[in-house]
């Protein structure tokens, strides 16, 4: 038996049983989890700085494994991380080093689970307005993400489309820490998954961009979008969303090069290409609802399978 210890801040990960089959596998695969670290072989955490406490004190005696879906917590494209002059190694499993999001589908395809109606061609925008749920963070301030010599940030670019739309009555804006005037609302309470159906039920395009651009990074902002009538305006470049998306369904803003352009695509969009477009998003949708319990917690399965394997390989 392996005991790992995890962190306070792996709440919606699988180390703390956030998918039914998570706890079970890792049993059956002889990883115990503990409340102690004084008892674990491994200690995990999402960032560094959670487990530098952890390295003062038990320093070589445990090992250390930094595993995190969010892409800004850590953006190492290298499996170990050596500190303190190579006397100390983390090994990392991330968004960049490819064993984290091993699927697109892995973390978010139970979720995905009722079959939507096409759209008829007699349907007619009869709303142009966009929509966008997201918090402000730091605004155009937002610091650069740099992987690979590339800035993979869309904070930026997503908050300079939402004041430019919202100066421009084009689009509205629901988050949190926006300046005044801008929101529409910024509260979380409750049942966040219906109050934002609720949301989006009035519009019919949905600006959904990921906080970064990462490959096979997709959350659940593009499937909530099209499950609630809206057609995506999404961010593809260097996420290799097209594997699973075909081309002219979503509206692809890394294919513009303003806001103004983009809502000059929306203005002007007809009503049969916005049907062909919400099409394709829902063939895509209904598609992966089609999929059986067995086939979806097998897609969880890659992912898992690649935490037994870095523990294997770490002990």
């Amino acid at each position: 038996m392996i005991n790992i210890f995890i962190t306070n801040n792996m709440t919606y990960t699988p180390f703390k049983g956030f998918h039914e089959i998570d706890l079970p596998f890792f049993k059956k695969n002889k990883i115990n989890i503990v409340d102690s670290p004084n008892n674990a072989q491994i200690i995990v955490s999402q960032k560094i700085k959670q487990l530098k406490p952890y390295f003062f004190k038990y320093r070589t005696q445990k090992k250390y494994l930094l595993w995190t879906l969010e892409p800004r917590f850590n953006t190492s494209t290298e499996n170990i991380n050596s500190f303190y002059f190579g006397w100390l190694k983390i090994h990392i499993m991330n968004i960049y080093t490819g064993d984290v999001f091993v699927d697109r589908l892995s973390f978010h395809s139970k979720k995905i689970d009722k079959k939507l109606i096409p759209l008829k061609d007699s349907f007619k925008i009869l709303n142009r307005k966009l929509v966008g749920l997201m918090s402000f963070y730091k605004g155009l301030d937002s610091e650069p993400i740099m992987v690979n010599g590339l800035d993979v940030d869309l904070i930026k670019p997503r908050v300079n489309i939402a004041l430019y739309g919202h100066s421009n009555n084009l689009m509205d804006v629901y988050g949190k820490g926006w300046p005044d005037g801008i929101s529409k609302e910024d509260s979380r309470d409750g049942d966040w998954s219906e109050s934002k159906g609720g949301l989006l039920e009035p519009y019919l395009f949905n600006l959904c961009f990921e906080n970064t651009a990462a490959l096979r990074y997709t959350t659940e902002k593009i499937w909530d979008s099209i499950a609630n009538g809206c057609l995506p305006v999404y961010y593809s470049k260097g996420t290799g969303i097209y594997d699973l998306f075909p081309e002219n369904s979503f509206i692809d803003y890394s294919l513009l090069n303003s806001p103004k352009e983009l809502f000059e695509l929306i203005q002007n969009m007809s009503d049969e290409e916005y049907v062909i477009r919400m099409n394709k998003c829902i063939g895509v949708y209904n598609q992966i609802s089609e999929l059986s319990p067995n086939q979806k917690n097998e897609l969880r399965l890659k992912s898992l399978n690649k935490i037994i394997d870095k523990i294997s390989e770490i002990l």
